[in-house]
């Protein structure tokens, strides 16, 4: 199996600045999506801190998991990334508290490290990912987040969560506390399958359904441009950050077959419809 990324990011309409990082790298497996908060200088840092962090962390932890059992792996790769996920925590928060211009400075976190067959998604905030397998998608995660915590509790309905004002709280994020503890989703991953990480300047406008169907309708190598275009055409209030994953044969070429949607018509044989 192997593994193409291809990433996007944007700083939309309305900010001045782009507080987004984002990692890629195909060789470790390891995708990171991360959404600053905290002003100009304040948020960057934090996201560009996580990335950076967690790559180290990560990067110094996988040669050891080569020595583990496969019984006790995802047991091992949970315990790495909620360890490079809470050491970059307690690195931002004492940069924050030892800065004034860096008060109040924390980010979300939405990332992936594939290992053999098995993905593991880390996930802190309101940042995203999804599963594209099969001309579907399904998202991974649960927002860190008050209003899905009000949805959760029966106090509000999805309907009256997508039109409030209030998307803007989370309720976990890396950085505002010393140590975090984040979820991490062990999923398999099977060849074709593709997995989407987005910060909420693009997840905010659309539900999984329609990322479905930009999908089928596009290249994959195209689909984080075209969801950044996306997400400004319907108002890029915040910064975008779309990063897609594919896993697919060591023959495929570097540049997958484009994803055409189908219909039950063009599956039946010629003359059938006359």
């Amino acid at each position: 199996m192997r593994l193409i990324a291809w990433p996007a990011t944007d700083v939309g309409r309305v900010r001045s600045h782009n507080e987004d990082s984002h990692l890629v790298d195909n060789a470790m497996g390891l995708y990171l999506v991360a959404d600053g908060m905290g002003g100009h200088a304040g948020g960057a840092h934090a996201s560009q801190l996580c990335v950076d962090v967690v790559d180290k962390v990560v990067r110094r932890g996988t040669d050891a998991l080569a020595m583990v059992t496969p019984e006790h792996r995802t047991a091992a790769i949970a315990d790495l990334l909620t360890i490079a996920a809470s050491e970059a925590s307690a690195r931002i928060f004492d940069q924050a508290n030892s800065d004034h211009r860096l008060q109040g400075m924390g980010t979300t976190l939405t990332g992936m490290l594939i290992y053999g067959e098995r993905g593991y998604i880390v996930h802190v905030g309101d940042s995203r990912a999804f599963l594209l397998r099969g001309g579907t998608c399904r998202q991974l995660t649960n927002d860190h987040s008050w209003l899905n915590e009000q949805v959760q509790a029966g106090m509000l309905t999805e309907e009256e969560a997508a039109a409030s004002d209030l998307k803007h709280i989370i309720t976990r994020s890396v950085g505002f506390e010393r140590h975090v503890e984040p979820d991490v989703i062990p999923v398999n991953v099977n060849l074709g399958d593709a997995f989407l990480l987005c910060s909420d300047g693009f997840s905010n406008y659309v539900e999984a359904e329609e990322i479905a169907v930009l999908a089928r309708d596009h290249w994959y190598a195209d689909l984080p441009r075209v969801c950044t275009e996306y997400a400004n055409k319907r108002g890029g209030d915040d910064n975008i950050t779309v990063l897609l994953v594919l896993a697919c044969n060591d023959r495929d070429e570097r540049r997958p077959m484009p994803q055409y949607r189908r219909t039950v018509l063009e599956t039946l044989p010629p003359g059938s419809t006359g």
